[in-house]
């Protein structure tokens, strides 16, 4: 039987939904992160998979009917992907390849100058996973799949061993339509309606959004705020900072964010949240993601998430950590009414 064989049938009997390989020549020319021998010196070869994420839970996330549901089925999915590339890496090495497992997330090139900000993955999952073929780009930048659309966690094992590859989904079965409803999802506006950027990897060129900044990304996705510019809706965090366009302005908006955010009450709806290796000392929680989990690969049921996370309501948190969910009229006067010293370290 082809290792190749194996290594599939190892995943999806684990709960991987789709499972691809890669090698250095695949990847020639891609940027830094797409680079196998950063991982593995000698590397020849990575493989692919995906895990789905929980659809119920993900509604009622962004219906806001619970936060800590899909927070702890999104740590779950990436902690599986990590001890599951852990282990094919383990059982590769046993075979007499040399293999390292990719961390599903939050591991960056610290060595890069500045990393905190650009946080540089030291191997990028999306870029294996397209030139794999066990997803494409949709316009978000995010990986998708057919029949689950960007609702997935990928994972990545990068080996010396040669290994036949898989090619690029075709253009005509990607599972994004374009219909830029991630776009609409994003509070803090990081991409572009019209304009693409493109990567190319072993003479494939891939394209999705263009970025307006990745600082408008950590600024939401970090935690620190979540209010759309209409006011209209928020993520499941409390912050209502304003997002600033030119860079300086980001950055500085960012910087303060994030040491107000210190001074923010214990969340008073149960335990979670992670450490991300840019920000030590920080318990950082999940509030958005939005631009992911909404795209199920399916327009109606992509507009249903749409419709239920803009008329979602607004998060507030009192002085004692409480959160509450409130129409945007009643959370904008609830905020107000706050103790000034606590209501300014949320704008």
């Amino acid at each position: 039987m082809a290792l190749e064989t194996d290594i599939e049938e190892f995943l999806l009997e684990r709960g991987a939904v789709k499972v691809g390989f890669a090698t250095v020549e695949t990847l020639a020319g891609g940027p830094p992160s797409a680079d196998l021998e950063y991982m593995l010196p000698g590397a020849r070869s990575a493989v692919s998979f995906a895990l789905p994420l929980d659809r119920e839970k993900i509604r009622l996330y962004l219906a806001k009917e619970s936060h800590h549901e899909h927070e702890a089925d999104n740590f779950a999915a990436n902690t599986r992907s990590s001890r599951l590339a852990k282990e094919l890496a383990a059982t590769l090495a046993e075979r007499g390849h040399e293999s390292k497992r990719v961390i599903s997330n939050t591991v960056y090139r610290t060595e890069v100058e500045g990393w905190q900000l650009s946080m540089p993955p030291d191997l990028s999952h999306r870029y294996v996973a397209a030139r794999s073929g066990v997803g494409s780009f949709g316009w978000s930048g995010n990986i998708g799949l057919a029949g689950y659309g960007a609702a997935v966690i990928l994972g990545t094992v990068v080996t010396a061993a040669e290994l036949k590859t898989t090619p690029p989904v075709p253009a005509d079965e990607s599972f994004c339509d374009r219909c830029k409803l991630c776009v609409a999802s994003c509070a803090s506006g990081m991409f572009a309606r019209d304009e693409e950027t493109s990567v190319t990897l072993g003479g494939e060129t891939f394209t999705f959004s263009a970025r307006n900044s990745y600082l408008r990304c950590q600024l939401v996705c970090g935690g620190f705020t979540g209010l759309h510019p209409s006011g209209r809706w928020s993520t499941w965090s409390p912050g209502r900072y304003r997002i600033p366009d030119t860079e300086r302005e980001l950055t500085e908006t960012l910087f303060r964010a994030i040491g107000n955010y210190s001074d923010w009450p214990e969340r008073a709806d149960g335990s979670g949240g992670y450490q991300n290796m840019a920000l030590t000392d920080t318990n950082l929680r999940l509030t958005c993601g939005n631009c992911q989990i909404i795209c199920w690969g399916d327009r109606e049921e992509t507009r249903e998430n749409y419709r239920l996370l803009k008329s979602s309501g607004c998060v507030v948190q009192g002085e004692k950590g409480e959160i509450e969910v409130l129409p945007p009229d009643e959370a904008e006067k609830a905020f107000r009414r706050l103790d000034p010293d606590h209501r300014e370290l949320y704008e």
